[in-house]
């Protein structure tokens, strides 16, 4: 199936109520969290993401300094994430980066992940939220500049609404009386824009990785209900598979992709089977359910092999053929020293080194505690 095909056009996706409903839809499908791959996705292509959806911004900066993320800054101000009860609505990120001017600034960027309303009011509150991070922001860092002899960081706000196709390009927090006040406005991406878009929104991501991740945010919008998800996140994976993109960009998209088009462990087995008919078509291999589904098959391999042979030896040997055929697969050829390391290792260690491989960037991270 193409993956335009599976976008579908902006009218069959706008007229699709039943891409997310369905008697058995919630129960079928795991809750969706969209919070925590929209932090590591701006945090890996934050350059990408302002180009591709704030290019005046990302044309501001200098990127020859490399940005800096100041998630401690952000939990010390304490904005509030949402109304009680309703759970973490949103994603922000706060990165301090160079202006082409020469001095610091601070990006701000708001994501309302869950989709809620578009309205006067939703996005009244958004605007107040935004007002009152930049303010707590600035009252923050004025005292801490001034002590140490510097101009404060100038501070850009940029808030990406999911699920929204239109609205206004800019909102505004005013606050006035008799004739006094601030107005305080800011972008804001209406990111199901894209549904319209979808064909140069394929063409974008041939060499904007983000482009791939915003794909992925828009299909989990459109298919809620998990069964009808296996289309699209294979899709997604063909066309990100023909994209020539390296290990260190692959592994990180798919397991974004993974991760919002989230699928019920029904679902799993033929999804890995699609993905594992692309790996051989292509003669290649980057695996993240694929690999967690691996791992847990070696580890029954591992522990029938021991009890056949009655012998604990049978087990940490399974285990031990396992990890070395996993690292290689991950991470290419592995000298004799680190052989050497798992042959002499205990099924503690294995396993734990084993589960490692899920979150490591480099093979060092296999081996942490």
């Amino acid at each position: 199936m193409a993956a335009g095909a599976a976008a579908g056009s902006a009218a069959s996706a706008a007229a699709d109520p039943a891409a997310g409903t369905g008697a058995g839809a919630a129960a079928a499908t795991p809750a969706d969290d969209h919070d925590s791959p929209w932090k590591e996705a701006l945090e890996i292509f934050f350059r990408q993401a302002l180009e591709l959806l704030a290019p005046g911004l990302h044309q501001a900066v200098d990127w020859s300094v490399a940005p800096q993320f100041l998630d401690k800054e952000l939990q010390a101000l304490g904005v509030p994430d949402g109304p009680p009860g309703h759970g973490r609505l949103h994603a922000d990120k706060l990165v301090r980066v160079r202006h082409r001017a020469g001095a610091d600034a601070w990006i701000l960027v708001h994501v309302e992940v869950q989709g809620g309303g578009t309205g006067p009011r939703a996005l009244a509150r958004i605007a107040q939220r935004m007002y009152r991070y930049r303010t707590r922001i600035e009252i923050r860092h004025e005292g801490l500049s001034a002590r140490a002899g510097r101009v404060p960081p100038a501070l850009f706000s940029l808030c990406i609404l999911v699920a929204s196709r239109s609205g206004p390009d800019r909102l505004e927090c005013r606050r006035e009386f008799l004739g006094q006040g601030v107005c305080f406005s800011f972008p804001v991406v209406h990111l199901a824009q894209w549904l319209a878009r979808w064909n140069e929104l394929e063409s974008l991501a041939r060499t904007n990785p983000f482009a791939v991740v915003v794909m992925a945010q828009l299909q989990a919008v459109r298919y809620r209900a998990g069964a009808r998800r296996v289309g699209p996140a294979v899709s997604l994976v063909r066309m990100l598979y023909g994209y020539g993109y390296g290990h260190d960009q692959i592994q990180p998209l798919l397991r974004l992709i993974e991760w919002m088009l989230r699928l019920p462990a029904a679902q799993e087995p033929e999804y890995l089977a699609a993905v594992e008919r692309l790996e051989r078509e292509r003669k290649m291999s980057y695996v993240t359910i694929a690999e967690r589904r691996g791992i847990a098959k070696g580890l029954e391999q591992g522990l029938e092999q021991g009890l056949e042979q009655g012998l604990e030896q049978g087990r940490v040997k399974g285990q031990a053929d396992l990890l070395l055929r996993l690292l290689q697969r991950r991470f290419g050829a592995v000298d004799a020293d680190v052989v050497r390391r798992i042959r002499s290792a205990g099924m503690d260690e294995l396993e734990t080194w084993s589960l490692n491989i899920l979150d490591a960037a480099t093979l060092d991270d296999v081996f942490r505690d």
